[in-house]
């Protein structure tokens, strides 16, 4: 039996995935939970005993059943922050009751939690993903503006005094939003952002006028280590960036 056969026999139930009642060989087992994984399942055993999703899976697993790959993470470029980064990137954002506060690329909703505990209700939202967007509705606080940050639909005339984010890294993404982040912040506001490392090392035209751009506004530039984002499927490091607005 291949992975393909595997998965076309898999059940939907709810948002619960079934694998056939079939004892799989160890590396067949591990191909599916693979694929189901990627396309955003999580096992879950006892009474479960299947592959959770947070919405329908159902078409997800057709194209998968059928042969095509799919890995949402690396297709929206989504790579949760952990915990104690967003706790981290929310203290540095020095948030001040009454503040009007954005998260860009909201993902699962990891830093919109982070300013829900620093006590700040109401978080500003864009969320490409979904599946993401599904998880994020259920977080109470979360005001959506819209699906994209960059193509804001008639909302980018708001401003915001704190924009903390994670930004997708992928062909540059990370200057085209700490740039708009700018942007969008009101005077006297702060924004506080996860980079890529590549704009610090690489010589090409955008990437030095980023660094001098920052530079001209005296930037906070501080590295993050490797491995910070293990938990999240990627051992890529990174750095804060940290922009107030006169």
């Amino acid at each position: 039996m291949t992975k393909e056969e595997v998965l076309q026999q898999c059940t939907v139930e709810g948002n619960v995935v079934k694998l056939p009642a079939v004892q799989l060989e160890r590396k067949l087992y591990q191909e599916v939970a693979k694929s189901l994984e990627l396309i955003g399942g999580k096992w879950k055993g006892n009474k479960v005993c299947g592959f959770v999703f947070p919405e329908d899976p159902t078409e997800l697993l057709e194209q998968i059943a059928n042969g095509e790959k799919r890995n949402l993470k690396k297709e929206f470029q989504f790579f949760g922050t952990p915990d104690a980064l967003a706790d981290q990137l929310v203290k540095a954002a020095n948030i001040q009751a009454g503040n009007k506060v954005l998260e860009p690329s909201a993902g699962q909703g990891a830093i919109v939690k982070a300013i829900n505990r620093a006590g700040i209700e109401e978080v500003f939202c864009y969320e490409l993903m979904p599946v993401n967007k599904t998880i994020l509705n259920k977080i109470p606080a979360v005001r959506f503006l819209g699906d994209d940050f960059l193509n804001p639909n008639g909302t980018g005339h708001l401003k915001f005094d704190r924009i903390i984010a994670n930004p997708p890294f992928s062909k540059n993404q990370d200057i085209d939003h700490v740039r708009e982040m700018y942007n969008r912040l009101a005077p006297k506001g702060r924004l506080v952002s996860i980079t890529s490392e590549h704009w610090n090392m690489s010589s090409n035209r955008k990437e030095t006028d980023f660094r001098a751009w920052l530079d001209e506004l005296d930037a906070g530039i501080f590295p993050i280590e490797k491995g910070a984002f293990k938990e999240s499927g990627t051992a890529v490091g990174g750095i804060i960036v940290i922009l107030d607005k006169n």
